[in-house]
């Protein structure tokens, strides 16, 4: 499956460091934090016991960046992908939810929070809404609970496994 870059936040790292670290490790390429712009949060519930998260960036390279594509990694094939391919509705390379978000994230200069409900591996719900840049910023894992997740316990009563 095609995916963009990624991987898991290290427990001293803010999130803008750690997407810095992961383009560095799966690309080779180096970029300085402001090279990138925070575009919002991707949250989804499974099968309505367990949520997850992620924070959604946007770069632009240098146009001197070369990167010989495709790239298999752990989380799926990385390669430089033309927008109408994302988006076509018969394309079963990439996730559900990208095609939903991926417009707002190149194209739109605020940031959003994307909602995505699963069950059974399909998609059945998508909610998106507008959120503030300081939603990068927060650390307290209590508070993204209550800011990010709340949807999810409220509607499926999920208590125990959490983030």
């Amino acid at each position: 499956m095609w995916n963009g870059i990624g991987g898991k936040l290290e427990p001293y790292e803010s999130p803008r460091q750690s997407i810095l670290r992961e383009i560095a490790e799966e690309t080779g390429i180096v970029l300085s934090p402001d090279t990138i712009r925070f575009k919002g949060l991707i949250t989804w519930s499974v099968d309505g016991n367990r949520v997850g998260g992620m924070y959604a960036y946007m770069a632009e390279l240098p146009s001197d960046s070369r990167l010989k594509t495709p790239i298999k990694t752990d989380e799926g094939i990385l390669d430089w992908k033309e927008i109408h391919w994302i988006l076509s509705p018969e394309n079963q390379g990439v996730a559900y939810y990208i095609p939903k978000c991926i417009e707002n994230i190149l194209f739109d200069p605020d940031c959003y929070e994307y909602r995505c409900w699963y069950k059974d591996g399909r998609l059945i719900r998508f909610e998106t809404g507008k959120t503030d840049e300081d939603m990068e910023n927060i650390r307290d894992r209590k508070v993204i609970e209550e800011r990010v997740f709340r949807h999810y316990f409220r509607e499926n009563a999920i208590s125990g496994n959490r983030i």
